[in-house]
């Protein structure tokens, strides 16, 4: 299985109650919803997207015409760290470089994976997230001048502090690590599940119930769901 899978999704009728293991950024691209997610409501459109962390129930119910873009993210990809930061932000307001990806996916169906910039936007600094998005950039732009300061703003940190992140993932610096971008990002996701397997009952403290959505056959996605790429 991937470690991220991305969906364009039309909605004709509310999913009823959903829950499942991995994580799942909601992106509206065109239209309003009404979204519920661990208990709370609130409205989605090109402003303002939605996180759902693993365990938790959602709904969604469009209010028209509609279009969104869906990330699955599979355990390994987000740390416990920024797992639980987005559970506590929970409703994300889009920045206008973050829009445009999306409105670039919307007239295309295809275009630079938004997760890298959503990482850097939503994640807290120095996480092991905003580390997989300076890899996954990286690789996405292999011959653009990848400098330390950049990197590190990358990240979130000082350049000392982005060595330190780099000896410890990889036992490389970064100038030496952004050579092996496509390696170093399985090896990270492989270090991430680990330690995510190791923490899952922890994790468990701000899951919620699941309820099985297949009791209400038809509505889990009446969508018409197409693929546009996975990482």
């Amino acid at each position: 299985m991937p470690a991220t899978a991305r969906h364009l999704r039309r909605y004709l009728r509310p999913t009823g109650l959903e829950c499942h293991d991995h994580a799942q950024w909601v992106l509206p691209l065109r239209g309003d919803l009404q979204f519920e997610v661990g208990g709370a409501g609130g409205s989605l459109d090109l402003l303002q997207g939605a996180f759902v962390a693993p365990g938790e129930t959602h709904d969604l119910e469009a209010l028209g015409d509609n279009c969104c873009l869906i990330i699955d993210c599979h355990p390994g990809v987000l740390d416990d760290d920024t797992l639980e930061h987005l559970c506590r932000q929970r409703w994300l307001a889009l920045s206008r470089d973050i829009r445009r990806q999306l409105q670039d996916i919307h007239a295309n169906g295809v275009g630079m994976d938004p997760l890298p910039q959503l990482l850097r936007y939503f994640a807290p600094a120095g996480s092991g997230a905003r580390l997989q998005a300076l890899c996954m950039a990286i690789a996405a732009t292999p011959g653009a001048d990848w400098t330390v300061a950049r990197m590190a703003a990358e990240v979130g940190v000082g350049g000392s502090r982005l060595h330190a992140l780099f000896a410890r993932e990889f036992g490389l610096s970064p100038q030496l690590g952004q050579r092996r971008t496509p390696a170093l990002g399985q090896a990270a996701a492989v270090g991430r599940h680990c330690r995510h397997q190791r923490h899952r009952p922890a994790r468990r403290l701000f899951r919620t119930e699941c309820i099985d959505p297949r009791a209400a056959p038809g509505n889990r996605d009446d969508a018409a769901a197409m693929a546009v790429g996975g990482q």
